[in-house]
């Protein structure tokens, strides 16, 4: 079936600790433009790729960023005040999704099939668990109540007791047949929860609805369409009880869950997650551009266009305007009312792209390009920038 194999990002939104309907998104008191704060290339084996990707977004907790590298079997634990590298918990392979990580506890995934559970004790992080899955997983597991659901890229779904390690259960979907295409995405997007329903998208274009304690199918809908139908972009229950969802080429749509049909559809494709506040949505199109969606009726208020041909990332609302990056360019921050640009991330000829989107930590900002190179920015007003941010060379 996949003659020719695309990798591309994947779940680089994941729904963490919740769901996107029962967790909103919040706003990251950015005050003024941010401004770099050093640069920090990660250790390890440059990837002998034409095209590099970093998918693995960074997660900020306490002091600490937690960030995967294709160049290291580890999950690499950063100094958020200088970049530089103060632990590496060991993997079987490459982490090419984000942790999900917590005061004590901390779940990752990696590009062997591996999912470990880990736990903090007097500062110190020991693995407690493993699980094992058959094929690489490239979007982060999403947590909620005690139970942690994972899918990789041979259209498996699984989920764990958090706690254990134990499977609870696993569903292996089925491809259409009458859907194979010689083109097939590498990717898989995370599990998102809502409800009593767990749902999965596949690369035929198909998306799945699991009862959550089970696993057992309650539905399926074909939503995928085009040359790429594959869902790469989890998707996203809504409050309603609807669920919003995208195929790579096409379409985004509102599907009630009800009938199983749209409400309202657009001709455009996404390989990540919308940024959703009330029933505004800002949608990263695999097109390159950014759209401000009307949840309810589906009305496009505007459309900026990167005038790249890279898909963009899942954006962060703060207060500044909307934050967004593109695989292939670099990273914008966006009027949320006309969508004009406001500012344009320019650290110099070594930018390469971002695979993951940035992550937001009250003022600060961490993005990690697709050079391996993560960039801490500060949104503050606290005098001029420096005329070269402090560099940390790799260890």
């Amino acid at each position: 079936m996949s003659a020719l194999i695309l990798s591309v990002l994947a779940g680089t939104a994941a729904l963490g600790l919740a769901s996107a309907a029962e967790a909103p998104a919040a706003l990251a008191p950015l005050s003024a433009n941010p401004v770099v704060r050093w640069a920090a290339h990660l250790p390890g084996d440059v990837p002998n790729v034409a095209a590099p990707t970093e998918p693995g977004a960074p997660v900020v907790s306490g002091k600490h960023i937690f960030v995967g590298y294709s160049g290291v079997n580890a999950l690499l634990v950063l100094d958020r005040g200088d970049g530089r590298v103060v632990a590496q918990l060991a993997t079987r392979a490459p982490v090419s999704c984000a942790p999900i990580v917590t005061d004590d506890q901390l779940i990752v995934a990696d590009s062997a099939g591996y999912t470990a559970g880990w736990t903090r004790k007097d500062g110190e992080w020991t693995q407690r668990w493993e699980h094992y899955s058959g094929a690489p997983i490239v979007s982060t597991p999403t947590v909620v109540n005690g139970t942690v659901y994972v899918t990789n890229v041979d259209e498996l779904v699984f989920a764990l007791d958090a706690t254990s390690g134990e499977l609870r259960w696993r569903y292996q979907h089925r491809l259409d047949a009458a859907r194979s295409t010689e083109l097939e995405l590498f990717g898989a997007p995370a599990a998102a929860v809502g409800g009593d329903l767990v749902y999965a998208g596949f690369s035929d274009g198909f998306l799945a609805a699991l009862d959550r304690a089970t696993g057992t199918e309650q539905w399926t809908a074909l939503v995928g369409e085009g040359t790429y139908p594959d869902l790469i972009a989890p998707a996203v229950p809504l409050a309603d009880g609807s669920v919003l969802v995208a195929g790579y080429s096409r379409p985004l749509q509102h599907l009630d869950t009800k009938t199983r049909s749209p409400s309202w559809r657009i001709d455009v494709g996404s390989a990540a997650a919308p940024a959703i506040e009330g029933e505004t949505m800002f949608h990263p199109g695999s097109d390159g551009k950014l759209r401000r969606v009307n949840t309810r009726t589906g009305n496009v208020a505007w459309t900026w266009d990167s005038a790249t041909t890279g898909p963009l990332l899942t954006p962060e609302i703060t207060p500044l305007g909307v934050l967004v990056a593109s695989t292939d360019s670099t990273v914008f921050l966006i009027d949320p009312e006309t969508g004009a640009v406001r500012w344009t991330l320019e650290p110099g000829p070594m930018l390469t792209g971002f695979s993951s989107p940035p992550a937001v930590a009250g003022d600060d900002i961490y993005a990690l390009s697709n050079g391996g190179v993560v960039y801490a920015l500060r949104g503050r007003a606290a005098g001029p920038a420096p005329e070269s941010p402090p560099w940390v060379a790799p260890k």
